[in-house]
């Protein structure tokens, strides 16, 4: 593993600690502004390990999460989310143009983060977290393990593991 790389998984551990961070925050605002911080990390941890698709996914994450913060009924926030997230994905098959499986990783985090980021924008919590367990982190951990990022798959697999306690929670608080 060359300096580049190892440095690279520094910066996905420092994005797994913001996620665990998040997971602490009772405010939906400042969730989305801690997630949006881990985000930067994991692109830059993406850009340094050559995975490209992850890292332009998360500079888009840190745009959604300032663009989230403060909640309003304006249509061109997600609306611009879900553009830049095509924009990120389309210039990502540029750079790995070739490389079938590179194209297959990156397509099942965008699909996903398309539909998170409308879920978000709807703050439905529980919905969130369901598609966490069943589609986003599942997508991500596929990625990441392929592209061999230690912050990154340990932190779908804490997302995943939170995700689960608060949907028990949620099935608790309502009997």
């Amino acid at each position: 593993m060359e300096i580049k790389e190892i440095i690279g998984q520094l910066f996905g551990i420092f994005g797994l600690l913001m996620f665990v961070a998040s997971f602490q925050c009772k405010n939906s605002k400042k969730l989305v502004f801690v997630q949006g911080i881990g985000g930067m990390m994991f692109f830059i941890n993406f850009l340094l390990i050559g995975a490209y698709g992850g890292a332009l996914f998360n500079l888009t994450i840190l745009i959604r999460g300032l663009l989230y913060m403060k909640k309003d009924a304006k249509i061109w926030k997600p609306l611009l989310v879900e553009v830049l997230f095509t924009v990120a994905y389309v210039y990502s098959l540029i750079l790995v143009k070739d490389d079938i499986l590179q194209i297959v990783l990156t397509t099942l985090p965008y699909v996903s983060l398309l539909v998170m980021s409308a879920l978000m924008w709807k703050g439905n919590g529980k919905s969130i977290r369901i598609f966490q367990v069943g589609a986003l982190s599942p997508s991500w951990l596929i990625h990441n393990v392929f592209n061999f990022t230690l912050g990154g798959i340990l932190a779908e697999v804490f997302n995943m593991i939170s995700a689960i306690v608060s949907l028990l929670r949620f099935k608790k608080d309502s009997k």
